[in-house]
């Protein structure tokens, strides 16, 4: 037989092998891209200003501007849905980043950790009266019901409310750790190693609960000894079918994931040999359509605890903040504008001696307009002002940033394109 025809053959029948399961399952194949350029400017540090938490020097860190394409969320993702009969589903997706701005086959994020290939990806059983059960990769409840009323794109970068909800500030902004390990401080985050459970929606009324599971726990001589890092969390949210509201409240606990280590490394301070923590994270929102317009206010409690430390050591800080906005559908496209406020934190010290988190709260504001190409395509402009306490640092999000520059005001305009497929 001629070489030839015997790679022919091969190849026939290396498709034939491919093309098969085709015929027994339907996969669809989605995503969407995201991406354009962006200017983020940060003007000086602050000088000469100290809390327990943070102190700035007697020259302050000169600010700076950077220009880049932000690749926000671009994805891919290739899913399955499969009729089991009896009302069972399996459903089946992996999600892998599209970094149509990098050569890189990961996006590095604000706060120095990659976001890696694998984004939102699992496998699980549907039932029709009882709702779903997953396991996989996900960002669960918690994040969701931030940005499924943000009024600017959910997640998609400068703008968005991940810029200040869900983080204590210092400079970080999503995190996506694997294996849940820590120092970790975001509560909009991507966990990995994780089992959810969804409902099913009854008029109006939907809930869910999630866990990671203790992939990443340590023994009682490790280097960090006898730790176990977890995430787990529970929300619920009513979308009236009627009355045109929606009210929400989430609920998630980190444990031994060391936040209070991560604000204080990103205050330009050391991790502080904590054996344990427990960090919490709560909000509850409110949001109302009339006519064109979705208006809503969410607000939001982060603590963040640890044990094992003695002397004047910080062994807890919390921090509120709200979000208010709006989302304005026009016949070209919709408008969407929010405010967001981090108040100042307050701290404890294990020995009860007195700690100050002044001079830590932040402002931001931020407007946007989507203009409908199609029904699959938009263009957008979107801008962003986060004014920081001299004592804190939030940061923008979406792939081009500055350097943390505690008491830095930050600026930052992107336009792009976005088409969903």
């Amino acid at each position: 037989m001629e070489v030839g025809m015997k790679r022919t053959l091969v190849s026939v029948a290396v498709g034939m092998a491919f093309a098969a399961p085709a015929a027994y399952a339907d996969v669809t194949l989605s995503g969407s891209i995201n991406v354009g350029p962006a200017v983020i400017k940060s003007n000086d540090g602050s000088t000469n200003k100290a809390n327990s938490i943070a102190a700035t020097g007697g020259i302050a860190q000169q600010g700076l501007t950077r220009t880049g394409i932000n690749n926000n969320y671009s994805n891919i993702t290739i899913g399955s849905m499969e009729d089991l009969g009896g009302g069972l589903k399996l459903d089946f997706a992996f999600q892998i980043i599209a970094p149509v701005a990098s050569n890189s086959p990961t996006v590095g994020g604000n706060n120095g950790n990659n976001i890696t290939v694998n984004r939102n990806s699992h496998i699980g059983l549907v039932g029709d009266s009882w709702g779903g059960v997953w396991v996989g990769n996900n960002e669960h409840l918690y994040e969701r019901y931030l940005y499924t009323v943000d009024p600017l794109d959910g997640a998609a970068g400068l703008g968005g409310n991940l810029q200040i909800m869900g983080s204590p500030g210092y400079g970080q902004v999503f995190d996506a750790f694997n294996g849940n390990v820590g120092p970790s401080a975001e509560f909009y985050r991507r966990t990995d190693q994780s089992i959810w459970y969804d409902s099913p929606n009854w008029g109006g009324f939907t809930f869910g609960a999630y866990t990671s599971l203790s992939s990443a726990k340590t023994s009682s001589t490790g280097v960090v000894a006898g730790t176990d890092p977890r995430v787990w969390g529970l929300g619920a949210k009513y979308t009236g079918p009627t009355i045109p509201v929606q009210v929400w409240a989430a609920y998630e606990r980190h444990k031994d994931l060391f936040g209070l280590d991560a604000i204080t490394l990103g205050a330009g301070g050391g991790v502080s040999g904590a054996t344990s923590s427990k960090d919490d994270a709560f909000q509850i929102g409110i949001g109302y359509t009339v006519g064109d317009i979705f208006v809503f206010g969410t607000f939001e409690r982060l603590k963040y605890r640890q044990d094992g430390l003695a002397g004047p050591a910080i062994s807890q800080y919390r921090r509120n903040a709200f979000d208010i906005g709006l989302k304005w559908n026009i016949p070209t496209g919709y408008v969407g504008v929010q405010y967001i406020q981090a108040q100042n934190g307050k701290c404890d010290n294990a020995d009860g001696s007195a700690c100050s988190a002044s001079d830590t709260g932040a402002k931001m504001i931020a407007a946007g307009y989507y203009h409908t190409l199609s029904k699959q395509t938009q263009a957008y402009i979107m801008a962003s002002y986060t004014n920081n306490d001299d004592l804190q640092y939030f940061g923008v999000a979406g792939g081009t940033g500055v350097p943390t520059n505690l008491g830095s005001n930050v600026y930052g305009v992107t336009v792009g394109l976005k088409h969903s497929f």
